[in-house]
């Protein structure tokens, strides 16, 4: 699975991946996350140490791609790559820019997208709303080129607790940019939006809710790949076996090619394989949805 994080300088991107990676490390109802990269590991562990204690990491200077898997009770359940672009990519001409044209590539490839944006910037500062737009006009167009296919789109707003979360109205306020957004997502039936409030600071918020959310909707995915998969192995195997005569088992050892019955064989086994792929996904997949539960959706 494919992850890409977007959002502009500042919005707590390179600190957020940290949080959420220590966060998701130590354990979450079950769910944990590993990578193999040994590097990867010890750097954002330190980063994430040093966030705990109040010191913040430097912003983005380019493109990076974390590999990440997700476990469910010490079991690996889906590998995901989590890419994350640094703010400036946002405002950057295609034509001008490599990596203003790899987001746009990689966005309408993506099987999650996550944007952050900074809602203490965006509450206070006019000129947010220029950038929140263009943020709005890539995304909308990379899940218009991408056709019918199950995408989770969660919007993050940062830096949560420097709101007044109590305050009528706010949240209303914080999604008002992205209403056309919101309200095309909703018409579908494959894509899945969800809205989480973060703070990425020595006491995290919500770290975990972002890419939760995301892996939920991957683990679907891949489950409901898995599963037309196994219906078509299924009554493949039917309409071999229909086929199946003893005339027809005897010529084709004649002819030294598969009977129908070898051949609805085949289609079983096949069929077996799929499914023994899709039956560890069933636990993971509803222990998420009930965790997930109260995460405000579109």
């Amino acid at each position: 699975m494919d992850i890409v994080m977007l959002g502009h300088s500042a919005a707590g991107k390179t600190t957020y991946v940290s949080l959420m990676y220590a966060a998701m490390r130590d354990g979450i109802q079950g769910f944990s996350l590993r990578t193999d990269d040994l590097h990867v590991h010890g750097a954002l562990t330190s980063a994430a140490e040093s966030v705990l204690r109040g010191r913040y990491p430097g912003m983005s200077s380019r493109r990076q791609v974390f590999e990440f898997v997700l476990q469910y009770q010490g079991r690996d359940v889906l590998p995901f790559r989590w890419r994350d672009y640094r703010g400036g990519a946002l405002t950057e001409r295609q034509a001008d820019s490599q990596q203003a044209g790899q987001l746009q590539q990689d966005l309408v490839a993506a099987q999650g997208i996550v944007v952050f944006v900074d809602a203490h910037q965006l509450l206070h500062d006019s000129a947010s709303h220029r950038y929140t737009r263009r943020m709005t006009v890539l995304v909308q167009r990379a899940l218009e080129a991408r056709g019918d296919q199950l995408t989770p789109l969660v919007l993050a707003f940062t830096k949560s607790d420097l709101l007044d979360l109590g305050r009528p109205g706010l949240m209303e306020r914080l999604v008002e940019p992205f209403d056309a957004l919101i309200a095309g997502v909703a018409r579908t039936q494959h894509l899945r939006g969800a809205v989480a409030l973060v703070a990425c600071g020595p006491e995290p918020v919500n770290v975990a809710v972002p890419v939760l959310w995301s892996l939920h909707y991957g683990i679907v995915g891949r489950g409901l790949a898995l599963h037309s998969s196994f219906e078509d192995s299924l009554a493949s195997a039917r309409r071999a076996a229909a086929n199946d005569t003893a005339w027809d088992r005897i010529s084709s050892w004649w002819k030294e090619e598969s009977s129908w019955a070898e051949i609805s064989a085949r289609h079983e086994r096949a069929a077996q394989a799929e499914y023994e792929q899709l039956e560890p996904l069933f636990e993971p997949a509803e222990r998420l949805a009930g965790l997930l539960e109260g995460v405000p959706c579109f």
